[in-house]
């Protein structure tokens, strides 16, 4: 009996320190991500580290076409034939009109897809556009960037809208796009308070996915969609975390948006219907009345390009726009979330004393078969662990009890062999 309490110990010591020591750490993930392959096909990612206060939390991507629900509202420019601006594509002093009436019109945020850049502008109607860029809190501009062999300082707007590389926790980062300039001169980008995003990355074949991130120098830049949405959440810059290959949170409670090792989202934003799209020309702002956007408010006011006279890759771009931020934007995420909470933890530290109790009856009972009665044992916690975290979505300590069990298979080869107890001798004085 000795013996068998002795031989039991360890596993007993080993459970309670798996208990203790083993959620949160990458042995505990991986038991869950392997977990979760039999109620959901990859792709998918996970967050929540499996302690008590931050469970796991399984994250499904939804289906991309029921993700457009609501659609930003987009103000297109367009061919101006009855020429209401003062030029086709518009000036400076056109965009800076453009931006006042949507102000007008109740809206306290913008973003422009198009950038804004000019062979030849006069400082008066730069100034004019750059004083009403400077009357949103923080508007949001773009401009297409590049890899050259001469590169380029990060400029302020971009840098303000970046992270450091290093704030990465984990992960390779050496598949995101590099880049190290804008690829027009004289960009616009906005004053103190505006955030500049990419538009296209012209050194990165462009594809149905939409670049989210690119390495410039020791940052983390953004595309102008990611940063739109993170605008709409009203979400801070240096709340964003980065899990390459598998996700970018805009700030610790999400939103969550799965992106692949490349940077880019993990699901193809599926284009909107030409017959359900409804922008809004920049060119019928002018006389429009105020309440005109005053029912589809707070939804996100992005500017975008629907000249003919842009090239392919720039209409590419400019049609995905309003399907990528409807997807970014929607109200309750990109992923269908299922957390799987873990059990009060008296409740898992009885289930461990029970279970320690009965290797301790096999071992007394069982003690000729006791391989066999363990093997069946860790079987039925297996079955148990599936049985639980599909039906009722909680993540038992199944790691700890495998360990106690397996450790109670080793022990008999571990600890030197005690020999069997013999009957005590007669006395010498007693009768045989």
């Amino acid at each position: 009996m000795l013996r068998h309490l002795l031989i039991l110990l360890p596993p007993s010591i080993a459970a309670l320190l798996a208990w203790i020591y083993l959620p949160g750490t990458v042995m505990d993930a991986s038991f869950f991500s392997t977990s979760s392959k039999v109620i959901a096909k990859p792709p998918f990612f996970i967050t929540g580290n499996g302690k008590q206060e931050t469970p796991h939390t399984l994250r499904t991507l939804r289906s991309a076409a029921n993700l457009i629900t609501e659609q930003p509202i987009s103000i297109t420019i367009t061919d101006d034939p009855e020429q209401i601006f003062q030029s086709s594509p518009p000036s400076p002093i056109d965009y800076a009109v453009i931006l006042k009436n949507i102000s007008r019109l109740g809206s306290k945020s913008v973003s422009i897809s198009t950038p804004l850049a000019w062979q030849e502008a006069d400082m008066i109607s730069l100034l004019a556009l750059d004083r009403q860029l400077d009357a949103y809190p923080s508007p949001i501009t773009s401009a297409p960037l590049t890899r050259s062999p001469v590169p380029s300082p990060i400029p302020p707007a971009f840098r303000r809208a970046s992270i450091p590389i290093t704030s990465i926790d984990k992960g390779e980062i050496t598949s995101f796009p590099i880049i190290n300039r804008i690829s027009i001169p004289n960009v616009v980008l906005g004053n103190k308070t505006s955030l500049a995003g990419f538009s296209i990355l012209e050194s990165e074949v462009l594809t149905q996915n939409s670049h989210l991130i690119a390495r410039w120098d020791d940052r983390i830049v953004f595309s102008f969609l990611l940063l739109t949405a993170l605008d709409h959440f009203g979400k801070k810059i240096d709340e964003i975390t980065i899990k390459p290959d598998q996700y970018i949170s805009l700030s610790n409670s999400g939103p969550y948006i799965p992106i692949d090792s490349y940077g880019r989202l993990k699901m193809h934003a599926e284009p909107i219907p030409r017959q359900n799209q409804n922008p809004i020309p920049a060119t019928d702002l002018i006389d429009a009345p105020d309440d005109l956007i005053a029912h589809q408010l707070p939804r996100p006011i992005v500017l975008t390009n629907s000249l003919s006279s842009i090239d392919e890759s720039e209409r590419l771009y400019s049609e995905s726009i309003v399907s990528t931020i409807a997807t970014l934007c929607h109200p309750e995420g990109t992923t269908y979330n299922r957390s799987f909470p873990r059990f009060p933890w008296i409740s898992e530290i009885l289930f461990l004393a029970s279970l320690n109790c009965m290797l301790f009856s096999i071992f007394t009972i069982f003690s000729a078969h006791r391989r066999f009665c363990l093997t069946g044992f860790l079987v039925l916690i297996l079955a148990s662990h599936f049985i639980i975290f599909t039906t009722i979505n909680h993540w038992p300590p199944t790691l700890p009890a495998i360990i106690a069990v397996l450790i109670t298979f080793l022990m008999p080869n571990l600890l030197p062999q005690m020999p069997p107890s013999e009957s005590p001798e007669p006395h010498p004085h007693e009768p045989n």
